[in-house]
């Protein structure tokens, strides 16, 4: 199993628990929204998972110790929650006053699922560390050679 794969597996588990511990807020706004609540539950994780496969895609080369991957983790956190609070905000606030909406939409979910979000993303940079550090037999480890032309 590639790297990347391995780091987004692990990304959208992480998510959806957090996920779940804000889930009343989650269901709130779906319900405001008009929306299923199943589909504002996936969402942090379907995102989270989408960031950790771009961020982590040349992990086995560009990671060598456990703070770089927890500093990547921490760039998947941040734009799983922009676009958690984006993807909120053009389903819930009326497009009359779409900017206030946004900025109260965003402020609402840093605060109250921010730490969940920032916990589950240090638990899983953490664990993709602790992998890529070790070099487990499982995963798939691309080395820096080129292709000849």
């Amino acid at each position: 199993m590639p790297v990347a794969v391995f780091a987004m597996l692990v990304f959208g588990i992480c998510s959806w628990l957090a996920a779940g511990v804000v889930e009343a807020l989650m269901r709130n706004f779906a319900s405001e929204a008009g929306v299923p609540t199943w589909i504002f539950v996936i969402a942090p994780g379907l995102f989270a998972m989408l960031f950790a496969l771009v961020l982590y895609r040349k992990a086995s080369s560009n990671i060598t110790g456990i703070k770089q991957a927890i500093a990547r983790a921490l760039m998947v956190a941040i734009f799983t929650w922009l676009a958690v609070a984006i993807y909120i905000s053009l389903l819930w606030c009326p497009a009359y006053r779409a900017l206030s909406c946004a900025r109260d939409v965003g402020l609402v979910t840093a605060v109250v699922g921010g730490g969940p979000l920032l916990l589950g993303a240090l638990v899983a940079g953490t664990l993709i560390g602790v992998v890529l550090k070790r070099r487990v037999d499982w995963l798939t480890y691309r080395t820096g050679r080129k292709i000849a032309e």
